[in-house]
């Protein structure tokens, strides 16, 4: 939740806190532990702290990105002919689906000789999104794997 208000906070007000800085509005945001308590109220929430090193900030919104279904890892099994890994990134930008990082496993495989498993990590804008392309791919024939 903490990496999730963090993104928020630097997404909507362009601003960089720190964890510790951006705990009161994790606690309030959908999910947190005060979500809902202080409807129709006025409520400031402190944010404070920008200490927070640029490495661990690229690593925070890989995790905000993800809490929020727009940073999606699976796997697919493809053809393991050429242009079944091209299939697959072409099916995932027709649906607006943006290939962050791909791999294919041959080696230690449990399917057919003719096949591959293809682990992807994908943007997406959203939980709608993602749910949509998870449809088009199981319908287009992919087995997915949406637990990898």
């Amino acid at each position: 939740m903490i990496a999730l208000a963090m993104l928020r906070l630097i997404e909507m007000d362009k601003l960089v806190v720190e964890g510790g800085g951006a705990a009161a509005l994790a606690a309030i945001l959908p999910g947190g532990p005060l979500f809902g308590k202080y409807n129709g109220k006025n409520v400031c929430v402190l944010l404070c702290g920008g200490n927070i090193d640029t490495s661990v900030l690229g690593r925070v919104i890989d995790r905000g990105l993800a809490a929020d279904h727009r940073l999606i890892r699976f796997s697919a099994t493809v053809s393991d002919r050429p242009g079944g890994i091209a299939k697959l990134a072409r099916d995932m930008a027709d649906l607006g689906v943006s290939v962050k990082d791909i791999y294919h496993e041959r080696a230690w495989l449990h399917s057919r000789v003719d096949q591959v498993i293809v682990k992807c990590v994908v943007e997406t804008t959203g939980l709608a999104h993602s749910e949509k392309m998870f449809a088009a791919l199981k319908e287009k024939g992919y087995p997915i794997s949406e637990r990898d």
